[in-house]
């Protein structure tokens, strides 16, 4: 019998297929991608402290491996004229006595202050608190951070500016006998996944296929160079990467294109 897992990533798989038609997700600007492991500098994390005092508003997502169902990585954009993404491979840290660990752990503290503002799709306090027990943050730091559940606040955004056109009156809530194509979320209790509000507000394909993935691998050749490093290997590195920094990027294009609408 197949499992409800099994079904929901089919469904998955099929929603993939049907919107890879439309052009690219395009992020609303520019960005950089660091990768955060037991082998980046210190100087780069220094240089990243010093941005993220800087910065207002972050986004952040994590992935969860698909295989060991551990929690693996930890995406956050600094949200900038010039985007900053890191992906923390917490799977890959270095030693906590370590100065590189404390400087994580500091950059974290900078990131979690209550008067920045956490953007995520989903309860990011909940996604986040999964990565406790890896010493980066605290219960206590994650209880005081700003956040706004973007996805909670595009359901309603969305459903003003696209009113019922069938039987139900326009301001009513979603329900299972609406008709309208435009208003793909059909229960009241559904949520809106990313990939499918940036494919009905911008007409854009963000790529999920790689939902299913060992996110507890390293995201670079560093661990390889002693084989033959091959074109596949290098090119699903690259896509994992893209990947995981666009699940930050929408979520940003998203709430940017709510705040100024």
């Amino acid at each position: 019998m197949t499992s409800s897992k099994q079904r929901r990533h089919e469904r998955q798989r099929r929603l993939n297929e049907e919107l890879s038609v439309l052009p690219t997700f395009t992020p609303l600007n520019d960005f950089t991608v660091h990768l955060i492991n037991h082998s980046t500098s210190t100087m780069l994390m220094q240089s990243l402290i010093e941005l993220a005092r800087q910065t207002r508003r972050f986004t952040i997502d994590t992935e969860q491996d698909y295989y060991s169902h551990r929690p693996a990585l930890i995406q956050v954009e600094f949200v900038q004229a010039t985007s900053v993404v890191i992906l923390v491979e917490v799977c890959h840290l270095p030693h906590p006595s370590s100065t590189l660990f404390w400087l994580i752990r500091s950059l974290f503290k900078v990131i979690l202050r209550p008067e920045k503002l956490i953007l995520g799709w989903g309860d990011i306090v909940d996604e986040l608190s999964s990565f406790i027990d890896d010493g980066l943050f605290s219960s206590d730091l994650l209880e005081q951070i700003t956040t706004i559940d973007v996805q909670h606040q595009f359901k309603s955004w969305y459903n003003d500016r696209h009113p019922h056109r069938c039987d139900l009156t326009p301001s009513a809530d979603d329900h299972i006998t609406c008709t309208c194509s435009y208003r793909p979320v059909k229960n009241r209790n559904d949520k809106w996944s990313l990939q499918k509000a940036v494919a009905y507000l911008f007409d854009e394909f963000l790529d999920k296929s790689r939902t299913k993935s060992n996110w507890s691998r390293r995201l670079d050749c560093k661990d390889v160079r002693r084989y033959t490093i091959t074109n596949r290997k290098e090119n699903e590195t690259r896509e994992l990467i893209s990947y995981a920094a666009k699940d930050c990027l929408a979520v940003t294009k998203l709430f940017t294109t709510m705040q100024t609408d």
